[in-house]
């Protein structure tokens, strides 16, 4: 394992993602398409592929794209120019996801301070999030041992009083390949090109130490392979 400029681990274990996966990934990308965005960009869509997607994000895959690119060497072979020449054209205009079109999917659900009496259950895990993707979690249980990744009520509630904030549920993340202790989910990325189907390009699985995964300090980032190896 070595360092990226980035702060995160670089591991050599590849992930093969199980077609049925990829397939529903592909589903939802179809379905998250925002033509409205402009021609040319990458989505990726985070999960905890576990017996289903278990999908609970989606935004701009721009620079797990890179990612890949940056990890793939001889791996993606002479794909790689064909992705380097498609990251050249969607850096020229930002994507940015459209959260109504989650919640028209069932995804999560709007949540303000007027309703959220009625929505949270605190005796249940959930999490929110807002329009930047900065998500809280609750789990009543996983919090008594695990301080660091939970939120309190209070900032929950506070969450929700200053932000436009959407309330999902709270899945289980995968067991890292590397550190027992470890979680980890997967970043599955599509690039949309005019009219046709959004092409699966592979993605990046990322673990932490903690609950709150992303690719960053103290994380480990590796390829998941859209190849059959």
């Amino acid at each position: 394992m070595k360092k990226n400029a980035n702060l995160f681990g670089i591991s050599n274990e590849i992930i093969e993602l199980d077609h049925a996966y990829e397939q529903e990934a592909k589903n939802l990308a179809l379905n998250l398409r925002n033509d409205a965005g402009g021609k040319n960009y990458f989505i990726e869509i985070e999960c905890f592929p576990n017996g289903k997607l278990n999908e609970f994000h989606y935004g701009n895959g721009l620079e797990s794209a890179k990612t890949i690119l940056n990890l793939g060497g001889s791996f993606i072979g002479e794909e790689r120019a064909w992705l380097a020449q498609k990251i050249g054209v969607s850096e020229q205009k930002p994507f940015y996801p459209n959260y109504l079109l989650g919640e028209q999917l069932g995804l999560w659900k709007r949540i303000n301070q007027n309703n959220y009496h009625e929505l949270l259950d605190w005796s249940k895990q959930f999490c929110v999030k807002n329009a930047k993707g900065l998500t809280k979690i609750w789990h009543p249980e996983l919090r008594k041992r695990y301080r660091i990744g939970f939120a309190t009520r209070e900032s929950i509630i506070r969450f929700i009083r200053e932000e436009t904030v959407y309330l999902q549920p709270f899945f289980k993340p995968l067991q890292a390949v590397n550190y027992i202790s470890w979680k980890m989910n997967y970043r599955l990325v599509f690039f949309y090109q005019e009219q046709a189907e959004p092409e699966f390009i592979g993605g990046i699985w990322v673990s932490r130490p903690g609950y709150k995964i992303y690719p960053g300090k103290d994380s480990i980032v590796g390829l998941i392979s859209t190849k059959r190896i």
